[in-house]
């Protein structure tokens, strides 16, 4: 099988490139920006490079990330690509943004909800340009992960423990207490794999939402990563005080953040940016449900506790670390 990879030197295309070229799979990866011998530059928004790329590929794994346009523009240009190729496959990263403000239990057939902002419409455009290409004859597989984690997770792992570490993340009392809906990025790359097996018929298309059954609220993830990494005693933080951090401090970080970066500078030497957007995840109570994913893509969860010691062991060690209780959850 010959299988290209959009965004595949971000953080879960690099990990899917290596898991299918482990699985004996011909893989590329193609980025705009690509960043090792092998890899494609590629403008996933240019039908035209997209069709081209395409040409002898068996599928098409899209895990493109950026901008609302990117996201969405680029869904569009891959759908016209692959028709115009004749790429009979495309496996589609999507997330748990497409539920929008839903509470409570989601499964595959829950309403779409763009309202939540930028990402979520765009997500819900995308999934919306390549269900159009599945009703022209193509195979469609949409993955719809939660907050994807494990080691090298930059979103979930270490910008997390540098907020414990900070005492600018604790205990939230009522506004942590939603569901994390985590999901190791090792399962991800299998739901990819199995995805890329499943067996469909021409204009088929099957969803599956992606997150481990023992993922747990988000306070308790707090403290099992703040025991782990030796941030205590951990802190009650206050709604009051997380909103001021987020508005007064979350701007200015982050445009200094970008300035670093732009300068070639470690932004990790800055103060972690809260974004206002991450309060609501953490108050949020809707949780995945994954069944479907194990029935008819064969998936077992990597537990939560494995991923947390695996997670860890790749952050920058500090001191009075605790080793993870195997019974951690």
């Amino acid at each position: 099988m010959n299988v290209l990879v959009l965004g595949g030197s971000g953080y879960i295309g690099s990990a899917l490139v290596r898991r299918l070229a482990q699985d004996g799979v011909q893989v590329v990866a193609a980025s705009r920006h690509a960043q090792g011998p092998g890899q494609l530059t590629l403008d996933t928004q240019d039908t035209a490079a997209l069709a081209a790329a395409l040409r002898g590929a068996d599928a098409v794994v899209n895990c493109v990330a950026g901008s609302g346009p990117a996201i969405a523009g680029g869904a569009r240009a891959l759908a016209r690509a692959a028709q115009q190729a004749g790429c009979g496959r495309i496996v589609h990263l999507s997330s748990l943004s497409v539920y929008g403000a839903l509470e409570g239990e989601a499964r595959e057939d829950a309403p779409l909800d763009g309202g939540i902002g930028w990402y979520a419409q765009a997500k819900i455009e995308a999934e919306q340009a390549l269900a159009a290409y599945a009703g022209e004859g193509g195979r469609l597989v949409v993955l719809r992960p939660g907050c994807v984690w494990g080691p090298g997770s930059a979103l979930w792992v270490d910008r997390i423990a540098r907020l414990l570490r900070a005492g600018r993340l604790g205990d939230l009392g009522a506004g942590g207490d939603g569901w994390s809906n985590l999901v190791a990025l090792d399962d991800v790359a299998a739901a990819v794999a199995a995805g890329l097996r499943l067996r469909l018929s021409p204009c088929e298309a099957r969803i599956y939402n992606l997150a481990a059954p023992d993922s747990p609220r988000w306070n308790d993830y707090f403290r099992d990563l703040a025991l782990a990494i030796g941030a205590t005693p951990l802190r009650r933080v206050s709604a009051r005080r997380l909103r001021l951090d987020a508005k007064l401090m979350g701007p200015p970080l982050k445009l200094l953040e970008i300035a670093a970066r732009r300068l070639g500078r470690d932004p990790r030497a800055l103060p972690v940016p809260l974004p206002p957007g991450l309060l609501g995840v953490f108050e949020r109570q809707l949780r995945l449900r994954s069944e479907l994913a194990e029935e008819e893509l064969g998936l077992r969860w990597t537990p939560y506790a494995q991923v947390l010691s695996r997670a860890v062991d790749g952050l920058r060690p500090a001191a009075g670390a605790a080793p993870v209780a195997a019974g951690a959850a």
